[in-house]
C-alpha cells in the first residue's frame, strides 16, 4: 500500500458541507463492496498483518495476486489564526494484485479550502485535483533479502476545466522500502517524486518551464496488539509516529518560487479481520506542522478495506 498523498485526494464539493456528502457517499459505495457473497472464505493468519497501513508514509508491501484494497481518508488542516484558512480534502486509492508482486493503483480527489477575509466575507474554493495512475512492482522481499522495496512508476491526469497548472499532467517514480522484524517493531520509508512538463508562466508568453515535486517520509511503527480469537477472527492495533517533508514548484505571477512543508504526525490504528479473510482498517493521526509555510495541526481520518484474493 502506498499512501494517499497529504497534499490531495479529494472529491470536489461547493463547500466543506458537500465535501463530507461526497466522502459518506464514498464510503457506503465501498461497503457495497465488500459484500460476503463475493468473496472466498480464507482464516486469518496466526502471524503478525503486513504493516501496509500508514498516514503520511508509502508503504511497498503490495497486495496478493487478485486482491483488491481500498482506501478512503479525510484531512482537514488548520493554518495559523492570522491566516484563518482551512483546507479539507477527501478522496481514494483503489489497490489490486496483478501478481504477488506486481500492483496496479489508482487515485483520484479533490480540495477545498475556506479563508476569512479582512472584510468579514469567507472566500472558498474548491477543485479537482488530478487523478492518478501507476503500477508498482516488489523488488525485495524479507524472505531472501534484509528489507522490502517497492517501486514503479506514476502518471496524473489533470480534470480538466480551471484547473491550475501545478495540477496538470505529470510523470513520475514512487519508491518505498520497509522492514519488519516480525515482532513489536516495524520501520518505513517512501520517496514519491514527479515532474510537470510544459507549464506556461504567462498566459501571453510563450514561455514554458518544467515544475517538479518532491516529498519523503519515515515512519516507526509499534504493535501492542495482535489477538486471533476462538472465532478464528483477529484484533490488531498498530501505533505510529511519521515525519514527512515536501518540495514543490509553484507559480507565483510571472515566477516560479520553491515552496516547502514539514510535518511530524503521531497516529493509531485498528484493524479487524474476519473469518472470511476481509480486514477492514481504521486509523487517526494528527499532522503538525514544522515550519511556517505548513499548516500548523490538522486530523486525518483514514479508512481501508482490503478482500481475499478473488479469483
Amino acid at each position: 500500500m502506498s499512501s494517499l498523498s497529504i497534499r490531495t485526494p479529494f472529491i470536489s464539493p461547493g463547500s466543506f458541507r458537500s465535501g463530507v456528502r461526497c466522502s459518506l457517499t464514498l464510503l457506503f459505495l465501498m461497503s457495497l463492496c465488500s459484500s460476503p457473497s463475493s468473496l472466498l472464505a480464507q482464516e486469518p493468519s496466526d502471524g503478525p498483518e503486513e504493516p501496509d497501513f500508514f498516514f503520511l508514509t508509502g508503504g511497498p508491501y503490495t497486495q496478493q495476486k487478485y486482491s483488491p484494497q481500498i482506501i478512503w481518508a479525510n484531512q482537514w488542516l488548520q493554518y495559523g489564526s492570522a491566516v484563518s484558512l482551512q483546507e479539507f480534502t477527501s478522496g481514494a486509492r483503489f489497490e489490486f494484485g496483478v501478481t504477488d508482486r506486481l500492483e496496479a493503483d489508482f487515485e483520484f480527489g479533490a480540495r477545498s479550502t475556506r479563508q476569512r477575509l479582512d472584510t468579514g466575507s469567507r472566500l472558498v474554493q474548491t477543485e479537482l485535483e488530478a487523478a492518478r495512475i501507476g503500477a508498482r512492482y516488489r523488488i525485495l522481499t524479507e524472505e531472501t533479502s534484509p528489507l522490502t522495496l517497492t517501486a514503479g512508476p506514476q502518471l496524473t491526469i489533470p480534470p480538466g476545466g480551471n484547473s491550475s497548472p501545478e495540477n496538470g499532467s505529470s510523470y513520475g517514480l514512487d519508491l518505498t522500502a520497509a522492514k519488519d522484524w516480525g515482532g513489536p517493531v516495524f520501520v518505513a520509508a517512501s520517496l514519491n517524486w514527479h515532474l510537470t512538463p510544459g507549464v506556461r508562466l504567462n498566459p501571453q508568453r510563450p514561455d514554458r518551464r518544467s515544475l517538479d515535486r518532491l516529498s519523503y517520509a519515515v515512519a516507526l511503527g509499534l504493535r501492542p496488539l495482535e489477538k486471533t480469537t476462538r472465532a478464528a477472527t483477529k484484533h490488531d492495533i498498530h501505533l505510529f509516529m511519521e515525519a514527512r517533508r515536501s518540495s514543490e514548484d509553484a507559480l507565483e505571477t510571472d515566477r516560479v518560487i520553491r515552496e516547502s512543508q514539514a510535518f511530524l504526525a503521531p497516529g493509531i490504528r485498528y484493524g479487524f479481520t474476519n473469518r472470511s479473510g476481509v480486514l477492514t482498517e481504521l486509523g487517526l493521526a494528527i499532522p503538525l506542522g514544522l515550519n511556517r509555510v505548513s499548516p500548523d495541526w490538522g486530523v486525518l481520518v483514514q479508512f481501508q478495506i482490503e478482500l481475499p484474493t478473488l479469483f
